[in-house]
């Protein structure tokens, strides 16, 4: 689970802000939290963004991505004398030099059978040419809390220096001689197969990620294409949510279409007689609809952009609540429902979520704070001045559980909401 995430210089965020997933314990609550023994706090499963377009929402779900994409990419991804991806701020003369930081606080469930819950904190500075900082931290408690540092990395004119803690174990010293300027330690570690970092390098790539609504794709297939349906790991459950969306959906189709395509020989002396034989029969699905007589099926093409907005969501969120990732997701209400937005949030808040999945995602429905969200998952972006992004949780405001959010951050008591009056603009004949 994500405790806390820390990201400084990346697009419209210049200062260093931090998003936090641990619960405020006088906050009445809506839902169960997921407890976090070692430090004697719980975490939240939702943290909502809200805040006027181009306020900053999106480039804090950019940078936990950001940040995940290095740790998977940074030494297998890249040669040598790549530079490094990154965006930072442009809108002052000095960022664009200085180094981009990404941190976090997390735990992971131990390798071992019946293994108790670990607390890691890890983070990284880069330039566009090298990785400046790296550093790994385990937080343990026997009779106060601890922090062990299991590794400490900087790069100084071109040369990796590594200090390795007395709590890490494995083949450190040929790591050290392996790791490039422009490539994290953690992630050439887990390339060589690292014991203890290994699964830390795991929990980043596997249990870390981003929804893309209805641009989402699964295993690279369209949504039409029956094999995307077979990338759906909870079919039932699918099948189920979507009958409960009330969107009309009774059943799924499975069925066999010509192929468009022409199987063509390689053999010139065939290819004449094998032109006009057809590709075997492509296998789609097709959404089932409640008509007057009985089900009819419809090609994906005709369904609502709410309806393929559900059809993307609902299979991976499925998926990660069954086995408790973080996921982020650029406007969770983008052509849903308010009640199917809030049933979908709810899902993360029920019990059903025994195993600590996460959401972080930007929105704009404010009934969602009315009825939807609890006081410590919410979050306000706002631009000052200069043009700077920051973060501010609800929670830092005097308000009470039993306010009515909606009303206070329409009003505008809490900031985050955009000021706009009547647009009015002056057409030339």
């Amino acid at each position: 689970m994500l405790l806390r995430f820390g990201v400084e210089n990346h697009l419209s965020i210049r200062d260093r802000q931090e998003l936090t997933l641990t619960a405020a314990k006088r906050v009445k609550r809506m839902g169960p939290t997921k407890p976090v023994p070692i430090l004697g706090e719980t975490a939240v499963p939702v943290a909502a963004l809200y805040g006027a377009n181009a306020s900053g929402k999106s480039n804090l779900i950019d940078a936990v991505q950001m940040m995940h994409s290095h740790i998977e990419k940074s030494h297998k991804s890249l040669d040598a004398e790549d530079t490094i991806p990154r965006h930072p701020f442009l809108l002052d003369r000095d960022s664009a030099n200085k180094p981009t930081r990404f941190d976090c606080l997390f735990t992971v469930q131990g390798q071992e059978a019946g293994a108790s819950q670990e607390v890691y904190e890890y983070g990284f500075s880069c330039t566009d040419t090298e990785f400046t900082n790296e550093w790994l931290h385990r937080i343990v408690r026997h009779k106060r809390l601890t922090t062990q540092t299991l590794f400490h990395r900087k790069t100084l004119n071109g040369s990796v220096q590594v200090r390795i803690g007395a709590h890490l174990r494995g083949e450190n010293r040929l790591i050290k001689l392996l790791t490039r300027p422009n490539s994290l330690f953690l992630s050439a570690a887990a390339q060589n197969n690292h014991p203890q970092l290994g699964p830390i390098h795991r929990h980043f790539a596997q249990q870390w990620q981003r929804l893309q609504g209805e641009r989402q794709v699964f295993k690279g297939h369209p949504l039409e294409d029956t094999r995307a349906f077979d990338g759906i790991e909870h079919k039932d459950a699918f099948l189920e949510l979507m009958h409960q969306a009330d969107i009309g959906v009774v059943g799924i189709e499975l069925k066999d279409y010509p192929s468009p395509f022409r199987i063509v020989s390689n053999n010139p002396a065939e290819r004449a007689s094998e032109d006009n034989r057809p590709a075997p029969p492509q296998k789609r699905f097709r959404f089932q609809h409640a008509g007057a007589e009985g089900a009819y099926p419809l090609d994906y093409s005709l369904e609502s952009h709410g309806t393929r907005q559900l059809t993307a969501l609902a299979g991976p969120l499925l998926s990660a609540i069954s086995a408790g990732w973080l996921v982020t997701l650029d406007e969770l209400d983008a052509s849903l429902h308010h009640r199917l937005t809030e049933s979908l949030l709810k899902l993360f808040k029920s019990a059903t979520n025994q195993h600590g999945a996460q959401l972080v995602t930007t929105v704009h429905d404010t009934a969602l704070l009315r009825d939807g969200l609890d006081l410590d998952e919410v979050w306000l972006a706002e631009k000052d001045s200069s043009g700077a992004s920051t973060f501010t949780p609800l929670t830092a405001f005097r308000i009470r559980s039993r306010d009515d959010l909606e009303r206070v951050y329409r009003d505008g008591r809490v900031g985050g909401a955009p000021v706009i009056g009547d647009l009015a603009v002056a057409l030339s004949e």
